[in-house]
Parts: structure tokens; C-alpha cells; sequence
């Protein structure tokens, strides 16, 4: 491992988790902007090998957010024109392109699938699948300026380091002999996060040494800051010094398939408006996949008839589980409607970032991962003022600059 090239990595999830994620195989589908985000966020964290999927040739509007791409790479298939400039990022990394189907006998041969700007019966193929193999899922995908993220890790994915903050460390004033036994530790106690049923270990003590060689020991907080340990009667006479650290306990993950989730979708929100603000969300990209089903295409920009189309086929859903009817925001889902034809790098790379590190929590099993969805939107970089909004003439595709030119000239 090239410790200097990884460094930042290595003080962060450790050299066990990076080993894990050195020979970890992922396979990503779809080269969009959102797709080569993805990609070079695991290329440059390092992992094993990266197999790339895109059968669809690029066209003008993949130039508009996929940094990889050029009017050279036009009628090209996107995952084979990406690869050699992602393959340049770090050379470590396997980059291959697989160009047959999507097969339940090849989703097994990965750790971790992924999924960017695909379409929902692709998704509900995919993502049962994995779940039934053990193999990590995640689903991306951006619509104009809103986006989602679905992750999916399986029924019983253990996290071996659940927080991202350093275990926690106290030095130790002095230890009782007797049943049971107390800690009392050095400073002000109040600062010191100790929980009742934390795990802990002692080192450098001097005098009771029984405790540095000692299994993990269950701690109860007194009122005082004090440690309640276990018996400590027989052990030697405490003299000084030693430390108590926390050890941290590993977790288990339960997720549900995204056939399940997608009906029954957990929300975590601080308030009831932004509750039904993410299940509003929710229904907004279930209506453009079924738009898109109906009419071969998302709807066009600023388009009010297919907007109010968008809105007719929302009304038809069938409330999610856990809401009532009226938690449908149909200013919101019309305002998503009008700019979901659009793909911008900055929601790009936001998404892509934050989907990228999730796969590094599937692979090396540090942090607690997502709880499966994740939206996100900057609606509020459109004008307030309505006049200050585009028409779909205004929309409508106008020929490269260069290729107007020559036009111009001939």
C-alpha cells in the first residue's frame, strides 16, 4: 500500500479498513454526470477494481455534467469513452467495462453494486437481487435540483466501528480494592462521556496490573464521575498512573430490500414539514419514472401541460404507508416536474460524493451507514420571481457553437 498516497485515508478508517477496501470489487451502472462522479470518488479512494456499465452511446447533453466526456467521445458508449481518463486517476485501481447484461450470476461477484440515473424497473431487478446475494446495494440519481440516494446493505450488515469520533480516554486518579470496584479518574469527571454498559480497558497501571491485562470490563457511572468495575478484591494495591479507554462495539445493520422500501419508506426529520417535504419528494421521482414509462422521456423543461401530467399521475399513487393523502405538495411536485430534465454538475458532485462514501462504509465497515433514503433539492436556487423563469422555447436544444458557425459560414 502506498502509505503517503493514502494517508489522509489511513488516519481516518485505519490500515485493517483499508486493506478491505483494496480488494474490494464494484461494480457502478450508468456513466452520467452523476456516474463519473461516483467513479472517480472510488478510483481515487483506492478501491480493487471498479467495473464500469453503460451501453447508452454519449450525446450533447452528457457534455453539460460528465467531466470525462468530449465531442470526440460523441456516439461513443459512455462507460468505454470514461475509461481510460479515470484509469489516469490512480493507477492501483482495476478499471474494466463490462458491455453484456446486467445478470443475477454477475451481481455475485461484486461486494457492492451501484446504480446512478437508471430507470425503476432496472432498480427493482437489481436491487432484490442483491439483497438476496448479500450483496451491498445503492441506488443514486438526480433529477434538475433534487436528488436521492437509496442504500441497501442487507438484513444483518455488522458495522465494526459504529461512530467517527475516537474512542473515548481518561486518565486515571486512583483505584479500590473491593467488590465492586472504583474508578475515580483524574480532571473534571463532567467532561467525560462515559455511559452506563460502556466497555473499557486499562493500561499503565502501576500497582493493580491485573487490570492491564484484563478482558473489556463493563463500566456503571456514579453520580460522582466515577467508574463502577467489577471485583477488584484480590487484585493488587493501586499506586498510580493508567489510563481507561472505551472500547467500541461493533453494530448490526438491518435494511430492507428497495421493492419494500420504496413503499414503506423510513424518514428521519426533525419536524412534521419536513416529513411530508421528503415523502413529497418520495412520490416526486416515483411520478417521473412512471412518466417516463408512459412517454419514453422525462418531462420537458418548464413545460406546464407536462408538469400538470406529472401532478394527474402523483394524484392516481397510492398514499405511502404511515402518511395521509394531503401530505402531497402539488406546487412542489409541479415545480420538480418543470426542472427535472436537466442534469447539473454541482447536484452531480454533491450526490456522487456522498453516494461514494457510502460505498466505502459497505466495503469497510466503519461508520454507520445510511438509513436507506436520503433526499436531497436546492429548489431555492430558482428565482422567486416567477417572470425570471425560463420558457420552453427558451429550453428547446440549439446546436453546438461551433457547429452554428459553420453553418453560418457555409
Amino acid at each position: 500500500m502506498d502509505e503517503e498516497l493514502y494517508s489522509r485515508q489511513l488516519y481516518v478508517l485505519g490500515l485493517p479498513a483499508m486493506q478491505r477496501i483494496q480488494e474490494a470489487k464494484v461494480l457502478l451502472c450508468g456513466l452520467q454526470g452523476l456516474g463519473a462522479e461516483v467513479a472517480k470518488n472510488l478510483v481515487l479512494t483506492g478501491v480493487g477494481s471498479l467495473t464500469l456499465h453503460d451501453p447508452h452511446p454519449t450525446c450533447w447533453a452528457d457534455l453539460a455534467a460528465q467531466c470525462f466526456l468530449s465531442e470526440e467521445s460523441l456516439g461513443r458508449n459512455r462507460a468505454e469513452a470514461s475509461q481510460a481518463q479515470l484509469a489516469q486517476l490512480n493507477e492501483a485501481v482495476q478499471i474494466s467495462v463490462h458491455s453484456g447484461d446486467i445478470t443475477e450470476d454477475l451481481l455475485q461477484g461484486f461486494q457492492v453494486v451501484v446504480l446512478t440515473d437508471s430507470k425503476l424497473e432496472d432498480q427493482l431487478k437489481v436491487g432484490p437481487l442483491c439483497h438476496k446475494h448479500g450483496v451491498r446495494f445503492l441506488m443514486a440519481e438526480t433529477r434538475g435540483l433534487v436528488g436521492r440516494l437509496f442504500c441497501d446493505f442487507g438484513e444483518d450488515f455488522t458495522v465494526l466501528d459504529p461512530t467517527e469520533v475516537e474512542p473515548m480516554t481518561a486518565a486515571i486518579q486512583d483505584i479500590s480494592q473491593g467488590f465492586p470496584g472504583i474508578v475515580t479518574l483524574r480532571g473534571d469527571t463532567k467532561r467525560h462521556s462515559f455511559h452506563d454498559g460502556d466497555l473499557v480497558i486499562f493500561s499503565d497501571i502501576e500497582g493493580m496490573v491485573e487490570l492491564n491485562s484484563c478482558s473489556p470490563q463493563s463500566v456503571r457511572v456514579q453520580k460522582d464521575g466515577s467508574l463502577e468495575i467489577g471485583d477488584t478484591t484480590t487484585f493488587s494495591r493501586y499506586l498510580r498512573g493508567g489510563v481507561v479507554t472505551e472500547v467500541k462495539r461493533p453494530k448490526t445493520v438491518r435494511h430492507k430490500p428497495l421493492d419494500i422500501a420504496l413503499l414503506q419508506p423510513h424518514v428521519v426529520a426533525q419536524n412534521t414539514q419536513e416529513v411530508q417535504r421528503a415523502h413529497c419528494l418520495h412520490q416526486a421521482f416515483h411520478v417521473l419514472h412512471k412518466f417516463q414509462q408512459l412517454h419514453g422521456r422525462l418531462p420537458k423543461p418548464w413545460d406546464p401541460d407536462d408538469a400538470e401530467t406529472v401532478v394527474e399521475l402523483a394524484q392516481d399513487l397510492e398514499p405511502l404507508k404511515g402518511t395521509e393523502e394531503e401530505s402531497l405538495d402539488e406546487a412542489l411536485l409541479r415545480t420538480i416536474a418543470l426542472s427535472s430534465a436537466g442534469t447539473l454538475s454541482p447536484m452531480a458532485a454533491i450526490m456522487g460524493g456522498v453516494a461514494a462514501q457510502e460505498v466505502l462504509k459497505a466495503i469497510s465497515r466503519k461508520f454507520m451507514p445510511l438509513d436507506q433514503w436520503l433526499y436531497f433539492d436546492a429548489l431555492e436556487c430558482l428565482p422567486e420571481d416567477e417572470t425570471l423563469l425560463p420558457s420552453p422555447e427558451d429550453c428547446q436544444p440549439k446546436l453546438p457553437i461551433r457547429w452554428a458557425n459553420c453553418c453560418v459560414w457555409n
